[in-house]
């Protein structure tokens, strides 16, 4: 596996809550290694606490250098030899004597980077600046720098943005190798910038769509330390039991268990009780034999603690139409309505009606291969490791 680097500055990190550092995880549930470098004290602890037991990653913290005061009246009589015969259209006027100790030497900074070392890594992945909100002095200075060593070293740079991609400077465009965006219609607004598509990835991953989002989302959260890890491969299927359509749980445990795919089984209890009989009773009593026969993971989960586990899931099954399969389909889960006796034509939107366990099997089948052709983080590791474009050539 690869050693990845993560260059991380403040304005992404505060535009994402902090999320995007969970980048990192993804990556490091994938076997890669994973070192987060920044300038800011404040990121790096935030950095380090995060992933204090984690093995495969480390926090660096790279200091600035000031550099001698004769570097800045250098650099200006640099720009003045050569802008000196340049004049202002029009005019007799030389360019530099408007522009060199003003806007050149104002934007000159007097420190630099000198212990950023980026050879051991093979990827570097490049949270992009925004213009809107222009990155300060030691953000600049510290993106450049990893962006310059990454390109005379052919290392390839996966920038992702954070911010629309109506707010990327076209200067970043020229500089990174691959770009992972959020909507398929921005492949043809960086095409116009020259971006080739086949360096263009698509990140449709739930899970870490969210790492990314500038919009918090509380229940969204959930996915940052799920009760259990699912992995992309992984079908992670959510029952939810029934007071009296008993005979619908069944046959859903009997379509579910036996399917031949890597998959984690979650039984969602409702706290009812049938008369003398509590809804423990009637679980032991009809359905812990077909439970036991799941293959894969599987557990009984308390309705306490639904929130989580919809959000963590990726089919939901019900045997009447709930509110719960409202909210989940909201949040892009596949919600069905399991049963056979039901009118479909009382239907309600996002929601699938199956009447067969047939079609039921079917439908878990197609939601499998679904999840599994999303677009990842390592995966686009692997395929911009993989790809026949040469590293460090992006423009």
């Amino acid at each position: 596996m690869s050693k990845i680097l993560l260059p991380a500055c403040e304005s992404e990190l505060q535009a994402t809550g902090g999320r995007l550092l969970y980048i990192a995880r993804a990556l490091l549930l994938k076997g890669h290694q994973v070192d987060i470098m920044t300038y800011s004290a404040s990121i790096f602890n935030f950095a380090r606490d995060l992933y204090k037991n984690a093995a495969g990653l480390k926090a660096i913290l790279v200091g600035n250098k000031t550099l001698n005061f004769e570097h800045v009246t250098s650099m200006v009589n640099t720009y003045i030899k050569l802008t000196y015969n340049l004049m202002l259209p029009q005019t007799d006027l030389k360019l530099y004597k408007v522009t060199a100790f003003d806007d050149f030497r104002g934007h000159l900074v007097n420190f630099s980077y000198p212990d950023i070392d980026v050879s051991p890594y093979q990827v570097v992945i490049l949270p992009m600046p925004s213009i809107e909100m222009p990155p300060l002095s030691d953000a600049d200075i510290f993106v450049t720098t990893v962006c310059f060593h990454a390109r005379s070293k052919k290392i390839p740079i996966i920038g992702i943005h954070v911010f629309p991609v109506t707010q990327t400077a076209p200067i970043y465009l020229k500089t990174i190798d691959y770009v992972v965006i959020k909507e398929e219609w921005e492949k043809a607004y960086l095409e116009e910038y020259g971006f080739d598509r086949k360096r263009t990835y698509t990140l449709n991953y739930a899970p870490e769509e969210y790492f990314v989002s500038p919009i918090e989302d509380r229940y969204l959260d959930s996915v940052l330390n799920p009760p259990l890890y699912i992995p992309k491969e992984e079908l992670a299927v959510m029952i939810i039991n029934h007071p009296r359509l008993r005979f619908c749980i069944k046959e859903i445990l009997e379509v579910v268990g036996p399917l031949e795919i890597p998959k984690t089984v979650f039984f969602l209890k409702r706290k009812f009780v049938v008369r003398e009989l509590s809804e423990e009773d009637l679980i032991n009593g009809m359905y812990m034999a077909d439970i036991k026969k799941i293959k894969g993971r599987h557990m009984i989960v308390e309705s306490d603690n639904k929130g989580s586990v919809i959000l963590n899931a990726d089919v939901i099954i019900s045997p009447s139409y709930l509110s719960t399969l409202g909210f989940a389909s909201g949040y892009g889960k596949h919600s069905i309505v399991y049963n056979p006796l039901i009118d479909k034509h009382a239907v309600q939107p996002k929601v699938t009606y199956v009447k067969s366990k047939k079609e039921l099997m079917s439908v878990l089948l197609a939601a499998y291969e679904k999840k599994k052709s999303r677009t990842s983080l390592p995966d686009v590791i692997e395929a911009a490791l993989k790809s026949s474009l040469l590293p460090g050539t992006a423009g």
